[in-house]
């Protein structure tokens, strides 16, 4: 899996990296054919500290583009939020392979 990770306004730690490719290689678990992942960090000039941080992952497997975007007070807590958001949407795209690919197999089996 090809990961780039990307700070605007932001200056990344070794360690934010380190954090980030780990927690990311937890998604690789779910789905194994991940191509490519893009991380953007950055930081907004916001009245609201909750919102200051914004992650984005776009991950791209077989074809299909799956992204995520949170908002948190600290670094940490968005990258969190994140990748959660992505562990849902991988959940739901695997069902949906899984349906589609029952469903077929069950019509076949009745003709």
């Amino acid at each position: 899996m090809e990961l780039q990770i990307i700070g605007k306004d932001v200056q990344l730690a070794p360690e934010i990296r380190h954090y980030i490719e780990r927690k990311l290689g937890k998604l690789g678990r779910h789905l194994p054919n991940i191509t490519k992942s893009k991380v953007e960090v950055s930081e907004e000039k916001t009245k609201s500290p909750q919102r200051r941080f914004v992650v984005q992952v776009t991950i791209e497997s077989s074809g299909t583009l799956l992204r995520g975007e949170n908002k948190g007070e600290n670094l940490l807590e968005a990258i969190d939020k994140v990748v959660a958001t992505m562990d849902r949407q991988i959940e739901h795209y695997k069902g949906k392979l899984y349906d589609k690919r029952r469903g077929s197999s069950f019509a076949r089996s009745e003709f």
